[in-house]
């Protein structure tokens, strides 16, 4: 049984929040599920209302996640083993909107799971604790709200010019000219890239990469495509040629296009991709 949910945020957390979601899955086999997700181009608070899972990235043995964590940019693919029943509730934050809200060095958190508590205090137990006596989806969202809105109520989180930036190298899918961007924000190289990197985690032009190959990923997750005939996505996707679409996105996923189609048992397939 899977269900899984997004939840738009009300208007007034738009500029900070991509979308809330809940998932919920039991395994039925006695032997753990893996599935394997590629980088979202997002970063997410979670928190776990059943039994935890375990994650690995590339060259990583499996470890238990956090109760409620935080997890930054991740650079590659990962993998998820799923061995009961899961129940988590997260957040979906825009780009730069983790370190606009909470001053955190992004950076830090890239290819991470942190436990939240570490991170942002003892107000995170009496919120995880909510959200386990929680009896509905309606309710545990709620919480997360009133969490955002006691932020919003703290202090100064207004969006800047790399929130901008980062929110239309979403928007364009990766498909951007980062030095034209520059130019265009009346903004330096290298002051540009030391905020981007505090507040998205990575690179903008890696960034873009990360964007652009990982909205590769959900097209072939929910569309059919002739693993012989990548023209049209190729084009689609701004790549120079098909030789330079295969080495990038095989950069990023560990598997040429036409071996990740065939063998991928990702993420996508069991949830509704943020996109």
């Amino acid at each position: 049984m899977v269900h899984y949910k997004k939840i738009n945020p009300p208007s007034h957390l738009q500029p900070f929040v991509e979308c809330f979601y809940v998932w919920e899955m039991t395994v039925d086999s006695p032997e753990s599920v893996v599935v394997e997700s590629p980088p979202s181009s997002y970063s997410s608070v979670v928190f776990n209302y059943k039994t935890v899972y375990e994650v690995a990235s590339a060259n990583k043995n499996f470890t238990p996640i956090p109760q409620s964590f935080i997890t930054g940019q991740a650079s590659k693919n990962y993998f998820l083993k799923i061995n009961q029943s899961i129940g988590l509730v997260g957040i979906v934050f825009r780009p730069a909107a983790l370190a606009t809200l909470f001053k955190l060095e992004m950076y830090e958190f890239t290819d991470e799971r942190y436990d939240l508590r570490a991170v942002l205090g003892k107000e995170i137990e009496t919120l995880q604790h909510q959200i386990e006596d929680a009896i509905s989806l309606e309710e545990r969202i709620g919480f997360l709200i009133q969490f955002l809105n006691k932020r919003l109520l703290s202090g100064t989180c207004s969006p800047d010019r790399t929130d901008y930036a980062a929110n239309l190298i979403i928007e364009k899918r990766g498909i951007i000219n980062i030095n034209t961007l520059m130019d265009d924000l009346y903004v330096s190289k290298r002051q540009f890239e030391r905020q981007f990197l505090a507040k998205v985690g990575v690179s903008p032009k890696y960034y873009a990469r990360l964007r652009r190959v990982g909205y590769v990923c959900s097209v072939l997750a929910t569309q059919k495509w002739n693993i012989n005939d990548w023209h049209d996505l190729v084009f689609q996707m701004g790549y120079y040629d098909q030789a330079h679409f295969i080495k990038d996105f095989t950069s990023f996923t560990g598997k040429t296009p036409s071996v990740y189609l065939k063998r991928n048992v990702e993420l996508a397939k069991y949830l509704s991709e943020i996109s």
